[in-house]
């Protein structure tokens, strides 16, 4: 559960690939932050996309630090659902402020 905040000073647009990682990085950092999503985390990866969508490089390229994706080799390209699945794995691991 996120923690209610009332009033930020840092405020993140978006729960994608860029949002979940500014998170992480104001987390690790202890800045108050609050993430902004409309739908929910990589929404957009699930329903936005072509089925046949796969990640602009390959996993080892495309991981989050200290993540990686255990169900593909460092030189394969992770699926759009696979990827989505991760950015959301990734959020809770540190769990982000996310609404």
């Amino acid at each position: 559960m996120t923690p209610e905040i009332t009033k930020v000073d840092t405020l993140v647009v978006g729960a994608g690939q860029a949002g979940i990682a500014m998170s992480e990085h104001l987390t690790r950092l202890d800045i108050p932050h609050l993430v902004l999503e409309k739908q929910g985390i990589a929404q957009a990866w699930r329903t936005g996309r072509w089925d046949s969508l796969v990640a602009n490089g390959p996993a080892w390229h495309d991981r989050f630090p200290g993540q990686t994706f255990a169900d593909t080799g460092p030189d394969g390209f992770v699926p759009k659902e696979r990827v989505a699945d991760y950015f959301a794995e990734y959020a809770q691991r540190f769990n982000a402020p996310v609404r």
